[in-house]
């Protein structure tokens, strides 16, 4: 059986309209970046990033294709195994593209670091920035550049919009944290 969390144990970190506002923030910026530019491909990390990248994507005004891939360093467990775990890398050539790679949390920046090499050297893309909801910089073993931060967060395991426990909450239109 699923272990369930309780009510009691989780606390709102950012609210629905908090993420929402921040999200359009986020794409007005990326509207910017991006007003002249030909061939965008929008690379989304799953499961993690999905609902981000749906509301980014929905208040972008510029054309993109959408990709995804999927890795894991987590499993079911709070903290990271420091083990990148490439699952599905497909993706078409990226070569002489504009890349903007989603994901919803950078801790350790093991996975990230991993991802960004891996388009920067096999695909040959034109331009990679990087967009990711959360920000746990006091985590972080490898120095990553983050391009669209949505929130910083100290060292809380937390889940909701698109984050999991054990492959539940991501469902939740807000993000918290387990006291």
């Amino acid at each position: 059986m699923t272990e369930l969390i309780s009510e009691k144990t989780l606390q709102v970190l950012f609210s629905e309209d908090q993420i929402q506002k921040r999200v359009k923030e986020i794409a007005e910026k990326i509207n910017r970046d991006f007003a002249n530019c030909d061939n965008v491909v929008v690379v989304g990390v799953l499961c993690g990033s999905l609902l981000f990248l749906s509301d980014l994507v929905r208040y972008l005004n510029i054309p993109v294709q959408l990709e995804f891939i999927r890795v894991s360093s987590y499993g079911n467990e709070q903290i990271s195994s420091m083990k990148v775990k490439p699952v599905d890398l497909t993706l078409p050539s990226l070569e002489g593209k504009n890349v903007i790679l989603v994901e919803d949390i950078v801790d350790t920046g093991l996975t990230a670091t991993f991802i960004l090499d891996y388009i920067k050297l096999q695909h040959k893309a034109l331009k990679v920035k990087f967009a990711s909801m959360l920000n746990k910089s006091c985590a972080r073993i490898k120095d990553v550049n983050i391009d669209y931060v949505g929130f910083e967060v100290d060292d809380k395991f937390v889940i909701g919009y698109g984050l999991d426990f054990k492959g539940y909450y991501r469902n939740l239109p807000y993000i918290g944290y387990l006291e």
